[in-house]
């Protein structure tokens, strides 16, 4: 169980969560306030935390792909 927790938990997949989450509520913030001029940094901060989330479950998923390869061998 513990394994699986250090697994699911690791440091570049909660990074990416956290991303994944503040991209969400950075969207969702530009779209109420879409007909304000400052809105647009909300969408460029969406944007941005969006494509950090999707890098960060890449390489998690690399690191991860590599880990296990190196044990079969």
């Amino acid at each position: 169980m513990k394994n699986f927790l250090k697994e699911i938990f690791s440091g570049t997949e909660l990074v990416g969560t956290i991303n994944l989450i503040s991209g969400i509520i950075m969207a969702l913030l530009w779209s109420y306030f879409a007909s304000q001029w400052w809105s647009v940094a909300f969408g460029f901060l969406a944007i941005f935390f969006l494509i950090e989330a999707i890098w960060h479950y890449v390489l998690t998923d690399y690191l991860r792909y590599i880990h296990k390869d190196r044990q079969g061998k």
